[in-house]
């Protein structure tokens, strides 16, 4: 049985003899796409996001309206710079990562502070002779809709899970 959750940037399948993390290549202009035409989220919350996007739109018009023409030329050049250095660095190095079960040592979930940590799980496992350890982010509580929860439900059923940790922060 394959299973699979939504992380923060990617999604995480648990399959038959691997763990398997895929990176995704959304950014913030795919995740805002998302967020409006996936089917799983509610009408509400879509309509809430297309209602942000509008008065981000609206505010930045009336900005550089209103903003000293320095100041609007200004922040138009830190947004070009932020893109042009986007573009220099490139593409993420690792697209895909793959864990063997037998590798694993164990998937730790932690619940994260309420409107300030997202829930995550660390992975420990064995790699290169040592340790290594790995964090995989769940969506937000407000807008993952229990992909958390879900991913609980399938380390549970690999043996994987340790008991939830209490927030250490």
């Amino acid at each position: 049985m394959v299973g699979e959750f939504r992380t923060k940037d990617g999604r995480c399948i648990v399959a038959e003899d691997r763990l398997r993390l895929q990176i995704g290549e959304r950014g913030p202009l795919g995740t805002l796409r998302e967020a409006l035409t996936d089917g799983s989220i509610p009408p509400v919350r879509r309509a809430g996001v297309a209602l942000f996007v509008l008065a981000v739109v609206v505010g930045a018009a009336l900005a550089v309206r209103t903003l000293p023409p320095w100041l609007a030329g200004a922040g138009a050049g830190l947004l070009l710079a932020w893109l042009a250095w986007s573009r220099l660095r490139g593409e993420q190095a690792e697209k895909e990562v793959v864990i063997q079960y037998d590798a694993v040592e164990s998937v730790e979930p932690q619940y994260g502070l309420p409107l300030l940590t997202r829930p995550r799980f660390v992975i420990r496992y064995r790699s290169e002779g040592g340790v290594k350890q790995r964090y995989v982010l769940c969506p937000s509580r407000l807008y993952g809709f229990g992909a958390y929860e879900h991913g609980k439900e399938l380390f549970g059923e690999r043996g994987l899970l340790r008991d939830e940790v209490p927030n250490e922060e």
